[in-house]
């Protein structure tokens, strides 16, 4: 997929570097941002919009593995790999899930939440988190090994490359980078 405009080709290497860039500079805005502040991601979903759904998962692929580079010993499990049940806030709920739909209504200037809004946030609700076990597979992969970037993308990928779930793995992801970068330890790793 090509750009639409300019910007390096997806999948060469300078579109790797450019992602790699965008995914130190959120990690870092998400760890400073106020809860609730989702500025940066507006800013960040500009700049990939050329490259649609793959680029966004791209970007994910390299957010799980700055996770599994930077995630604090006490974040971990038994294993040493990143424990997703101590990196994300709970499951999603209606009440935040609805919140965030007459948030983003707002945003586009469509007024409050209707019926099928919820409807669809609901649906969402029920996605992340069915793919909160697709993140956790990923952050299983050893950072250092010579396929780890395509082995976290393939699971990210298999329950599907759709929007809304690129969506969600993205906003899984998002609070993953946020309780790292807020970590007490997180300076030391």
């Amino acid at each position: 997929m090509h750009p639409t405009s300019p910007g390096p080709a997806a999948g060469t290497p300078a579109y790797w570097s450019m992602l790699e860039q965008q995914a130190d500079s959120f990690s870092r805005s998400r760890a400073s941002s106020v809860p609730g502040d989702w500025a940066d991601v507006g800013a960040l979903m500009t700049h990939l919009k050329p490259y649609g759904v793959h680029g966004l998962l791209d970007l994910c692929t390299l957010l799980v593995l700055h996770a599994i580079d930077r995630c604090p010993a006490e974040l971990r499990d038994g294993q040493g790999r990143p424990d997703i049940a101590h990196l994300i806030h709970g499951r999603s709920d209606a009440l935040t899930t609805i919140d965030a739909t007459a948030s983003a209504n707002a945003r586009l200037g469509r007024g409050p939440a209707t019926a099928v809004d919820l409807s669809d946030a609901e649906q969402q609700v029920v996605l992340i988190n069915d793919l909160e076990a697709t993140v956790a597979t990923a952050l299983r992969t050893r950072a250092g090994h010579p396929k780890a970037r395509r082995n976290v993308h393939r699971a990210l990928t298999d329950r599907g490359a759709g929007a809304r779930e690129a969506t969600a793995i993205f906003g899984i992801v998002s609070e993953i980078m946020e309780t790292i970068g807020r970590h007490p330890t997180h300076a030391t790793n």
